[in-house]
């Protein structure tokens, strides 16, 4: 099912928010952007108005509700309607065309049927996720490591006592097919390996919020969220992997190993009724002002920070 979380923003009458169209100067978004100053100053902000469609990755949805606001107090006329469901839902969204930016974790090539779906997508990374595994703050282990994991989220690992910690059921709670979480995460952790098929979690669920929730309220639960979840909830815990901490540190130095980029696709072809909003937007998180303020304050990291690089094939290779 879809999680929506829209802004207040998405509650005010639409028709308001769809007027002035004829008299935008419009600009295609037929590139990534390069960040700069904020965009949405002057004659310019003034003259954006309608509404966006924005959905996909849960996983940072609630730092583009944050920009979205800033973006609001130079361009009060423009509605974002910002949707959750996964990446899944954020490529089959912006491949559609029912959605003007989709969200994800991974690659769209991970996620298209066939190849012809990528043209006229334009990949704008905005930014960096680490995630890791959380546990129930009752479970007495603080850091695990990568074969284990693997063996939990596999099934062969079905006790807490097999991993150092006292005995008692492990119940594993994973997000839905189509997560990026979770199909970073398992590449990271599975590393290519198949999961059982008569291995079956406790439950399924299609949020980060929701995964924290039930992990806090789950005796002996595991999981895995972005590090930006990590603080949400005193009933969970995050653990380090193979002695690691769970940092941005050491995300940016590639001493930890589950991270992502944060993909915000927008297509080269979009329609001219709403392409000039969705290049400001994009403009305007991709600044410096924002990259250096609400992307770190809402635990993410910015791009240039990192110190090594990932391709669409999971390659880990040093930014030169």
């Amino acid at each position: 099912m879809l999680n929506t979380s829209c802004s207040r923003r998405s509650f005010l009458g639409l028709a308001g928010g769809l007027a002035a169209f004829a008299g935008l100067g419009l600009a295609g978004c037929g590139q990534a952007p390069a960040a700069g100053s904020a965009a949405g100053s002057g004659d310019a902000a003034a003259a954006l108005s309608g509404t966006i469609n924005c959905g996909g990755a849960t996983s940072f949805q609630p730092l583009i509700e944050a920009v979205a606001e800033e973006f609001y107090k130079e361009n009060p006329d423009v509605v974002i309607a910002i949707s959750g469901g996964g990446s899944g839902d954020g490529i089959s969204g912006i491949v559609d065309g029912s959605l003007q930016i989709g969200r994800s974790d991974v690659f769209a090539e991970e996620k298209v049927d066939d190849e012809s779906q990528l043209e006229g997508l334009v990949d704008n990374q905005v930014c960096i996720v680490g995630m890791g595994p959380i546990v129930n703050a009752s479970v007495d282990i603080d850091d695990i490591t990568t074969e284990q994991l693997k063996g939990i989220f596999t099934g062969a690992i079905t006790d807490w006592s097999e991993v150092g910690g006292t005995a008692g059921t492990i119940n594993v709670i994973n997000r839905e097919a189509g997560s990026g979480t979770r199909a970073t995460f398992e590449a990271a952790v599975l590393q290519g390996e198949e999961v059982p098929a008569d291995f079956t979690p406790v439950a399924e669920v299609d949020s980060s919020g929701t995964v924290v929730e039930q992990v806090a309220a789950t005796e002996g639960s595991i999981s895995y969220v972005a590090f930006n979840y990590y603080e949400a909830n005193e009933g969970i815990k995050a653990l380090n992997v193979d002695g690691v901490e769970p940092t941005q540190e050491n995300v940016e130095s590639g001493d930890f190993n589950i991270w992502a980029y944060e993909h915000m696709y927008t297509r080269s072809d979009e329609d001219e009724a709403t392409a000039a909003i969705t290049k400001a937007f994009i403009d305007f998180i991709m600044s410096e002002d924002i990259q250096s303020t609400i992307v770190i304050e809402q635990g993410f990291i910015p791009v240039s920070n990192m110190k090594v690089k990932k391709d669409v094939d999971g390659n880990v290779t040093p930014v030169e």
